[in-house]
């Protein structure tokens, strides 16, 4: 949303009173990124002096216990040696305060780059190892530790908020979008096939899911929310929105490699294959040599790759995105034919 249509913007000085009720004054200039998706989902962030956030917001998933729940997480992060910022509370004790329909909240503001934009291809790699390498440390370090009610958005069956209104996790969605573009190009053999294999997948998933080791991890790790320093090098995260409870093998499959996506002239469906998993070994390796895993954590991951393969959002958009181009349609059929054939261990 542009910021200038956006009605809701609170005026500054509005801004600076609900900084005051939380304490603090400030004369200075502020800085607006409005990362808002409509009137429906208002994000409005005001950076102010690069020492705090004032976040307004009509998201309901935010909430005292939320917020509290967040905090206790983002201190495990800082303990584990990660910079990240905390929500502040007010005089009372309060983080959320209201104003014209919409709740805002105070942050820390962390004054580094984030790794998204800045990086080369070289760099890219080193720090991507170095968010794998936390993801691990950190799941070794906090299994089962204070796990939040609230799910992750790769989870399987237990739904992330943003999965509840759906009634089905993200996984089973983007699997649906997959086998409706493909029933509508014709493909209805090669649909009962993959929902076929999918079925004897999660059916495998399920059996083990609940025995399986749990952490509560930030749950959107990408580039946008690394923070770097002046090395280029991995010092911190934001943006803990999606964070919760997940799978501890279904977060390491779910940081795996992809089809290499990002190349759109035909390879062969075999050599897309062939890639994939050979990414997913490297990196689900140094991962496991890091968290050391049970031999049912071993197992099962194979599983959960499989999903993330199939069904993962950037799969599933490079699936129906290649589907509808001649140039990559018959290829593209032929990766989700070997899927559908692809021997898992039981």
């Amino acid at each position: 949303m542009d910021s200038k249509e956006n009605k809701n913007l609170p005026p500054i000085e509005v801004v600076r009173e609900k900084l005051e009720e939380y304490g603090y004054t400030s004369n200075a200039g502020m800085m607006l990124v409005d990362t808002s998706h409509g009137d429906d989902d208002i994000r409005l962030n005001y950076i102010i002096e690069k020492k705090w956030v004032m976040r307004f917001t009509n998201a309901p998933e935010m909430t005292e216990n939320r917020l509290a729940e967040l905090n206790r997480l983002i201190d495990r992060y800082i303990d584990f040696g990660l910079k990240c910022p905390r929500f502040i509370k007010d005089k009372n004790g309060i983080f959320l305060h209201e104003w014209n329909g919409m709740t805002c909240y105070l942050q820390e503001y962390i004054n580094l780059s984030t790794a998204y934009g800045r990086l080369n291809p070289e760099q890219m790699e080193e720090v991507w190892l170095e968010i794998l390498d936390s993801v691990a440390g950190f799941a070794e370090k906090y299994r089962n530790v204070d796990l939040s009610e609230t799910f992750g958005m790769y989870s399987l069956f237990d739904l992330a908020p943003y999965d509840i209104a759906l009634g089905i996790d993200e996984k089973q969605q983007n699997f649906n979008a997959l086998c409706q573009a493909l029933r509508g190009m014709g493909e209805g053999e090669l649909v009962e096939r993959l929902e076929q294999k999918h079925s004897e997948v999660r059916e495998l998933i399920k059996s083990v899911h609940y025995e399986l080791p749990r952490c509560v991890f930030q749950g959107d790790e990408n580039l946008s929310n690394v923070l770097i320093d002046e090395n280029r090098h991995m010092v911190g995260m934001i943006d803990f929105n999606m964070a919760g409870t997940e799978v501890i093998v279904n977060q390491f499959a779910n940081l795996g490699g992809g089809f290499k996506e990002e190349v759109r002239e035909p390879i062969g469906a075999q050599a897309r294959l062939d890639y994939a998993i050979e990414s997913y070994r490297e990196y689900q390796e140094r991962m496991l040599n890091i968290y050391h895993a049970t031999d049912l954590e071993k197992k099962a991951i194979k599983w959960y790759e499989w999903i993330a393969l199939v069904s993962g959002w950037p799969q599933v958009c490079f699936f129906i995105d290649g589907l509808k181009t001649e140039k990559l349609k018959n290829e593209i059929l032929g990766l989700l034919g070997l899927l559908a054939d692809y021997q898992l261990p039981e």
